[in-house]
């Protein structure tokens, strides 16, 4: 399969690269024959113009165009002399038929007209092509015209020329083919090296090996941040994963003490060695709603992590609604033995769109979480305020020793989680009233953390939004 990914990469590649190259080939080979027909007839013109200029000082020695012209040997004498002058000379051909044999070059197509048009002297042979004119003077005065067949083909040396730099053109292709294959292969495999290993990895995560799904970070930038990416979903799914593993075995032990308490209770019923009565009715009762409970929070966070925590917000006041929860809440029976100290805010005029049983809650869990972990005998302070701006009021419950350990802080609202190793627990919980906190106050639009308290226990701030409130303002 990687093979054939290299493959067809390099194809791509070099077909590319072949088709740009093709493109520039062309393109130069239309530019070296159009330069190459402008070059010749430019030089041809310029020679012709000279050409003109020696027949005109010919014809005004010699006593006229007729006395220079007039017959072959007199216009190839001419030409002999032009391109002797020119730097060109021709050597005359033996034999008086040879030297009528018309010749090649420009001698062979060059002709002398009279000012009628009539051709006095040159190649018998009619233009084939494209020609060249240009006025023969004598003392400033017209004589006649010489004219230039051009023809379709080129010449010689122009023909040597144009080869030699098509050659050149052919070769550079070649080569260009050539170092553009050879990176095409070397270009491909650096592609398709890390892209089979994402490959690799994105087939590991859909059969949900997540342990060993580790991409390689090699290749060019692109492709290396696409395994970075890779790589971080591969290492949030196997937290997920880890984390399913976790709920479901925290959950099965959470159930498993009721239910074994259940099971017992029954079968030493069934077996006849304890007889029904209300005590153990009672306590069989206490069982199943401790199951209750935590079937209800872990329902509740479901919903919550769905983000339809069912919240019915009415406006109120927030300050009083907090003096009246939390004046209840101080007689729980899980603060027995602790001295609890409440700091209420001064009066102000706050209002708030909170659910004042969902508040409550959270007063209960933080409340309950430490008189479960704070040993006696111990403190617990409740305090509330507005913020400097009025837009969000703090709440905080501390409490004193012991404290969680500074590596569990970040992980007590998590589902589940208890930090028995410094903070002993007393009596029972599902390990779900923090998680349950969070969701409530996120709910709500607002925030909350753990920190050390000053007393040696733990402080939970929690921030909910409220708003001020002019004087005079209707409740």
């Amino acid at each position: 399969m990687r093979l054939r990914m290299v493959h067809q990469l390099a194809l791509l590649l070099l077909a590319t690269v072949s088709l740009s190259v093709l493109c520039v080939v062309v393109g130069a080979l239309l530019d070296l024959s159009g330069g190459a027909s402008d070059y010749v007839h430019d030089r041809e013109s310029r020679r012709l113009n000279r050409f003109a200029v020696y027949v005109g000082e010919q014809a005004s020695d010699r006593g006229g165009l007729a006395a220079v012209a007039s017959d072959f040997d007199g216009m190839r004498r001419l030409i002999d002399g032009f391109l002797a002058r020119e730097g060109d000379p021709q050597e005359p051909a033996p034999g008086a038929q040879a030297s009528r044999v018309r010749q090649p070059g420009f001698a062979g197509r060059v002709r002398i007209l009279d000012t009628s048009g009539a051709r006095m002297a040159g190649s018998p042979a009619e233009p084939s092509g494209r020609t060249l004119r240009r006025e023969i003077l004598v003392n400033g005065r017209a004589v006649g015209t010489a004219l230039l067949d051009l023809g379709g083909r080129t010449g010689e040396s122009d023909i040597d020329v144009l080869q030699s730099q098509y050659q050149g053109v052919a070769v550079a292709a070649f080569v260009s083919l050539a170092v553009s294959m050879a990176l095409a292969v070397r270009v491909a495999r650096r592609w398709s090296r890390p892209l089979g290993a994402l490959q690799d990895v994105t087939r590991k995560l859909a059969a949900g090996h997540f342990e060993s799904a580790e991409p390689s970070f090699d290749g060019p930038q692109e492709i290396v941040q696409l395994s970075h990416d890779v790589s971080a979903m591969a290492t949030s799914l196997r937290r997920l994963e880890l984390t399913r593993r976790k709920w479901m075995a925290q959950i099965s032990h959470e159930l498993r003490t009721p239910l074994s308490v259940l099971q017992g209770e029954i079968e030493s019923m069934e077996d006849g060695a304890r007889e029904p009565n209300r005590a153990l009715v009672m306590n069989l009762g206490e069982e199943v709603r401790h199951m209750v409970r935590i079937v209800d929070d872990l329902h509740l966070l479901a919903v919550a992590d769905l983000g339809s925590l069912p919240c019915h917000k009415v406006d109120l006041d927030p300050l009083d609604t907090l003096e009246y929860v939390v004046a209840k809440l101080v007689r729980h029976p899980s603060l027995d033995g602790l001295e609890v100290e409440v700091t209420a805010a001064a009066p102000r005029m706050l209002r708030a769109s909170w659910d004042p049983v969902r508040i409550e809650q959270v007063l209960r869990n933080l409340l309950t979480n430490s008189g479960r972990y704070t040993t006696r005998p111990g403190r617990v302070r409740v305090s509330w305020a507005p913020s400097e701006d009025d837009r969000h009021l703090r709440l905080i419950v501390e409490d004193s020793a012991p404290c969680v350990e500074p590596a569990d802080i970040p992980h007590i609202f998590e589902p589940l989680f208890r930090g028995d190793r410094s903070r002993q627990r007393s009596g029972t919980g599902s390990g779900l009233g923090l998680a349950i906190v969070r969701a409530i106050v996120i709910a709500h639009g607002g925030t909350v953390d753990a920190s050390p308290s000053t007393w040696g226990g733990l402080a939970m701030q929690v921030m909910l939004p409220v708003k001020a409130q002019q004087q005079g303002a209707s409740a």
